[in-house]
């Protein structure tokens, strides 16, 4: 539609994964994904997979896959502040403070550097003189200071690094929105990269792999993404770059505010959930001259639009896998619609592309949308893949495998072959570190039958705060009271809930309540 202005919650929970990516490798989109069928050392760091089913790594049944994974002979570590449901199923628990993943990576890193590292890896895919560079910005990351930072003992964090150098080249490190979600997670993701490069773990049979994709499928890139000059940001907040082409949530109100942005199309999202300060996201919302909602869900959202538009949903819709880049599996799924459309709802693709045709501008391949069904709208999205849509929508829900390569990123992905493991302005973000501060501190967490914003299953949209004992008493409330969380970036009611396994010093909240 000619807009420059396209914004997503990427850049509120999981863009240093794409910045990380894009640093180290060129491709913001290439992802590492964990193969549970060889086994080896898995570090869940920040995320609970039972409850997400993986981030990173998307996976079915992970209550099986990870009890599997330790009867086939691999080990399960998991670095978060709870005693989540993936942490009771895995060999050992580190109950890290939220925040100090940096300083625990670090101190990873550094010991692997020491004594464990791929020394051909390093010398053969690294930059010349950036691992010298990395040794030094780690220097300061010890043992010892990692363990105060976090609040574990040494002696555990040195098991951690002896079961590292015990599996060589079969290392496999997932983060979640525990670790995406703190001041510094794009250095802990950055940090991640180095300890599976470190490790001799990417692009190798035994370590993590890349799914090379079918539709969204990852090419050479025709000059090298560091070159050139960056894409412009938001007018009213020239200091932010852009993520992935995408303006930084943060700006949408000063957007609004200035006048830069007048008309909006929100599709299937929630920036009143989604985005930071919610009561100055509605006021903004208000100012606009066109408010467009597209969804499948009535919300706050539809009562302050000036058009609401129906989506068919999952069920009344054709659909492919669009996930394949981060699927557990390489492959591809079609599925026909189960039921017809109520009402009038439409397909997402019919309205973008009507909507363009209407503005004179060319529609999607030059095609009538009233000519389309949803399967021959994604015949075309198939165009481009190694895959015939006829064997796609053959094959349905059971879908079609991709054969696995190893390789290939470094081959045809990396310039020169080579993975950016130092960039200077992660150690320059390493070098500025700090230890999160004393007192309490807030975390995220998931829940089942939530899916960020919306609930599906279950009552209400109350926010429940998760708190040690020992917290609570010192806070004189009790399990059930109604409290109030407040920061220097505003408040939110919840009920407590007293819970020992979460370690003292933190509060984990549910994200996207609205309240």
């Amino acid at each position: 539609m000619g807009s420059r202005s396209f914004y997503t919650a990427v850049t509120v929970d999981n863009a240093p994964i794409v910045v990380a990516a894009e640093l180290v490798t060129g491709h913001a989109m290439l992802n590492p994904v964990w193969d549970p069928a060889r086994p080896g050392l898995l570090l869940l760091i920040g995320t609970n997979p039972v409850v997400s089913h993986g981030y990173g790594t998307a996976f079915p049944d992970p209550i099986r896959s990870l009890r599997e994974y330790p009867r086939s002979g691999g080990r399960v570590w998991v670095l978060d502040p709870r005693r989540s449901e993936s942490a009771a199923l895995a060999d050992d628990h580190l109950a890290v403070r939220p925040g100090a993943d940096v300083a625990v990576l670090g101190a990873l890193a550094a010991a692997l550097l020491a004594d464990g590292a791929d020394r051909t890896e390093l010398a053969d895919h690294c930059e010349p003189g950036a691992v010298a560079a990395l040794q030094r910005s780690l220097a300061p990351f010890t043992v010892r200071r990692a363990a105060a930072a976090a609040g574990i003992a040494e002696a555990d964090l040195s098991r951690l690094i002896a079961d590292l150098r015990t599996h060589p080249g079969r290392l496999a490190i997932m983060c979640g929105t525990g670790v995406t979600m703190a001041r510094d997670g794009v250095v802990a993701e950055w940090l991640r990269w180095v300890l599976l490069i470190v490790s001799g773990s990417l692009d190798r049979k035994g370590g993590m792999r890349f799914n090379r994709g079918a539709i969204n499928r990852l090419r050479p890139r025709r000059e090298p993404s560091r070159g050139g000059e960056p894409e412009a940001g938001a007018r009213s907040r020239p200091e932010l770059p852009r993520v992935m082409g995408q303006l930084p949530a943060v700006a949408l109100c000063d957007e609004i505010e200035a006048g830069n942005l007048r008309s909006l199309i929100i599709a299937g999202g929630n920036p009143i959930t989604a985005f930071p300060e919610p009561d100055r996201i509605r006021k903004a919302l208000a100012m606009l001259d066109t408010l467009v909602v597209i969804d499948v869900m009535e919300s706050e959202l539809c009562d302050l639009a000036t058009h609401v538009l129906p989506a068919t949903g999952q069920l009344e819709r054709a659909d492919v896998t669009l996930a394949e880049l981060t699927s557990v599996r390489s492959g591809l799924q079609a599925t026909r619609a189960v039921l017809p459309p109520a009402a009038d709802r439409r397909p997402v693709w019919w309205m973008l592309a009507s909507l363009s045709q209407r503005m004179g501008l060319t529609s999607p391949g030059g095609l009538d949308p009233d000519a389309l069904t949803d399967e021959l709208f994604l015949r075309g999205v198939l165009a481009r893949s190694p895959l015939t849509a006829d064997h796609v929508f053959h094959a349905g829900p059971r879908g079609i495998d991709v054969p696995v390569e190893y390789g290939w990123v470094r081959d045809t992905l990396l310039t020169d072959g080579r993975w950016r493991i130092a960039p200077e302005v992660m150690l320059e973000r390493l070098a500025e570190y700090q230890a999160p501060d004393a007192g309490l501190v807030l975390a995220p967490r998931r829940e089942m039958a939530w899916s960020n914003s919306v609930r599906y299953a279950g009552r209400g949209n109350e926010a429940v705060a998760q708190v040690n004992s020992a917290d609570a008493k010192a806070a004189g409330v009790r399990d059930g009271d109604r409290a109030t969380i407040g920061s220097i970036h505003g408040t939110l009611l919840t009920t407590v809930a007293v819970d020992d396994r979460i370690t003292p010093g933190v509060v984990s909240v549910t994200h996207g309540h609205r309240d």
